[in-house]
């Protein structure tokens, strides 16, 4: 079999795996063209032609989106997006996967609320920074009480449902300092930067796309220092920067899954050598000392870890949240076990 062969056999099983795993049940849009893709050796060719990290589903989907390709049809959002093959060329070559959702942060409010006293918040691969305002949107676990900023209901409404013992947040947190990291920030005044963060998001949520416009008008009026560069070599630096009397916190979200392994493991390093507390938001088996081992895990699904320590395991895009219980998790003298 041929080079060829063989890597349009790998992509066409990419994205069969996309479409039973990934999108079944979060986008039956993404699910369904990845089914006709995985069967057209045109387009598989087409594909394969881009740098190797920029086959995946959730790029191109992103960049067919981009160009305004329709998704109620295969036959349409085929040929709309050949028609426009130009321009996923010069994204793929441009542009990386910098999906900044403000809905993750339910998995991880539960956390940040539990910490006494200000927070110093460091979140490392930030994107446009949305995150880092988390204090000035509005949340609801289930059919709760909203739960608002002092000011007042926020113009971002975040909810999720929850599965096992959530400890509901009761207040938000005091942030008293932020700082992001990012390799390339995204610029929240540029068009082209913003329609890229618009069709990062997956479709079949439109309520997703109201609160990420919401948080980008705060942001704007509220911005939010970002420090571009690598993550192991701004890291101490920016951590240097955060306030004595508040608790430094690191978070990421969905971001080790782009960082290869060496530089994923001194990161780990680094941050568990902070007089930190370390919230990772990831995909199972990406963090570094960190698995979980319990006797449930959803199809497709983040771990959500306290330094180290998994906690609950959330849906990628934070439509519900479930606590693990203790014995859903395993440690050891290293560190933990997170996955889902």
């Amino acid at each position: 079999m041929t080079i060829e062969k063989i890597n349009e056999s790998l992509t066409a099983e990419a994205y069969r795996v996309f479409s039973q795993v990934d999108a079944l049940d979060l986008s039956p849009a993404y699910s369904d063209i990845s089914v006709a893709i995985s069967e057209d050796a045109e387009l598989l060719a087409r594909i394969d032609e881009l740098p190797r990290s920029k086959r995946q589903a959730g790029f191109l989907y992103a960049a067919a989106r981009y160009v305004g390709a329709p998704l109620q049809s295969y036959a349409e959002f085929r040929e709309h997006l050949l028609q426009h093959w130009d321009v996923v060329e010069r994204l793929a070559t441009e542009r990386t996967m910098q999906t900044n959702d403000p809905a993750r942060l339910l998995a991880i409010l539960p956390i940040l609320a539990s910490i006494d006293g200000p927070i110093a918040l460091v979140e490392v691969g930030t994107s446009a920074g949305l995150h880092l305002n988390l204090d000035r949107y509005s949340y609801r676990y289930d059919d709760g009480p909203w739960l608002d900023p002092d000011d007042g209901p926020s113009t971002v409404r975040l909810e999720c449902s929850t599965r096992g013992s959530v400890p509901v947040p009761t207040r938000i947190p005091e942030i008293a300092w932020r700082a992001g990291i990012e390799l390339s920030p995204l610029d929240l005044s540029s068009d082209a930067d913003v329609a890229w963060l618009r069709a990062l998001l997956w479709p079949d949520h439109p309520g997703r796309q109201g609160n990420l416009d919401a948080a980008i008008a705060i942001m704007r009026q509220h911005p939010v220092p970002i420090v571009k560069g690598d993550l192991n070599d701004r890291i101490l630096e920016v951590v240097a920067g955060a306030p004595s009397d508040a608790t430094l916190v690191v978070v990421h979200t969905a971001m080790l899954s782009y960082v290869r392994q060496p530089e994923a493991e001194r990161f780990v390093e680094t941050v568990r050598g902070l007089d930190a507390v370390w919230i990772a938001n990831e995909l199972a088996d990406v963090v570094p000392g960190v698995e979980h081992t319990g006797p449930t895990r959803e199809s497709f699904s983040f771990v959500v870890a306290r330094d180290g320590v998994p906690v609950a395991i959330s849906h990628p895009h934070a439509a519900w949240l479930r606590w693990l219980d203790a014995d859903e998790t395993s440690s050891t003298a290293d560190g933990v076990d997170v996955a889902a």
